[in-house]
């Protein structure tokens, strides 16, 4: 189930007395519960929501919680937050698991229990496992692919009577990275934005979103492996002018030549974008970004560039030449290099 279906599930009173939200997006984890929480009348939470850390807390007390009647309310809401039993770590807390297997069974019907497992896997191994996922309503909290994200954004925009247009849904995707809880953050402003024309174009993302390191990044990459110093200078001067440090944006070179080159090497062998994704543990966006881009450049020329890099963040550490000089001397021998 994803975070839509759980909003237009909650919305009809559909309601399940097992969830477990499975995945590492923190946005989706957070989304997930308030919307679950907002089951409980405002004034009946502090008797009613009960929220657990397993890490730290028994399951026992958990089970009293969940077993109990609502106190003058419908519903009883229970958390479970990083319920490790469920993963393969080791934990110092000694988990009896045969309560919860046997309240998995017969669950209260006044209680809605809820597992936010933020984790990238869950040991499917365990009888724990498999018991709670044969019994509960899964939401899928991994980061979303981009259909997924224009659907949360158009519900976003529908809920508040606003409209926006494809190419700024496109836009808003691009210089956010996909980050799902930062295209939200984006989402609030540009509303409060559009609140007279109730309309978000092209321009309104182009004027109010900034773009991240990341893209700034990728962009100059492009530019860069096109060859063209001028424009390359241009935009890493425009780095500096914004406060970002040379060091950092050195590391973040770095760590997109080295996507490049794990994808270059990854692709002629056959993987998928998806299968890209988990072996990389890069998000999905960023490993299609990263496959579009490596079609233009031969092996060589990555290679080159990714040396010259970390010669060049080496420079940055011990000498006192200027960043963009230093920068430039890069560009020079890259350049020569492809000749």
């Amino acid at each position: 189930m994803k975070l839509t279906d759980l909003k237009k599930d909650v919305a009809k009173g559909n309601l399940q007395p097992i969830y477990l939200i499975e995945g590492p997006d923190n946005y989706i984890q957070n989304a997930a519960k308030k919307i679950l929480t907002a089951l409980i009348p405002e004034d009946q939470q502090v008797m009613n929501v009960g929220t657990y850390d397993l890490e730290n807390t028994d399951l026992g007390l958990l089970l009293d919680d969940a077993q109990s009647s609502p106190f003058f309310g419908d519903y009883r809401l229970v958390i479970a937050n990083n319920p490790v039993f469920l993963t393969g770590e080791k934990t110092k807390v000694k988990f009896n698991l045969d309560g919860l297997i046997n309240y998995l069974k017969q669950p209260e019907p006044t209680t809605i229990l809820v597992f936010a497992a933020k984790y990238e896997k869950l040991d499917g191994r365990k009888k724990i496992v498999k018991d709670l996922k044969k019994q509960a309503t899964v939401i899928d909290a991994n980061p979303p692919k981009e259909a997924d994200t224009r659907q949360l954004i158009q519900q976003f925009v529908n809920e508040r009577q606003i409209q926006i247009a494809s190419p700024a849904v496109e836009e808003l995707i691009l210089r956010t990275g996909n980050n799902l809880a930062q295209v939200i953050n984006e989402l609030e402003k540009l509303t409060v934005y559009a609140a007279d024309s109730k309309h978000i174009d092209l321009e309104a993302v182009q004027k109010l979103v900034p773009k991240s390191l990341t893209q700034n990044v990728f962009d100059l990459i492009k530019v860069l492996m096109k060859g063209d110093v001028r424009q390359s200078i241009a935009d890493y001067s425009v780095l500096l002018l914004n406060q970002e440090q040379p060091l950092r944006i050195n590391a973040a070179l770095v760590s997109q030549f080295r996507l490049l080159l794990q994808v270059k090497i990854l692709t002629e062998r056959g993987f998928s974008q998806g299968k890209l994704a988990q072996e990389l543990k890069a998000h999905p966006y960023r490993i299609k970004l990263a496959m579009q881009a490596v079609r233009q450049f031969d092996m060589a020329s990555l290679k080159r560039a990714f040396l010259g890099l970390l010669d060049l963040e080496e420079q940055l550490k011990t000498t006192q030449r200027p960043p963009q000089e230093l920068f430039e001397l890069f560009l020079v021998k890259i350049k020569n290099g492809w000749q």
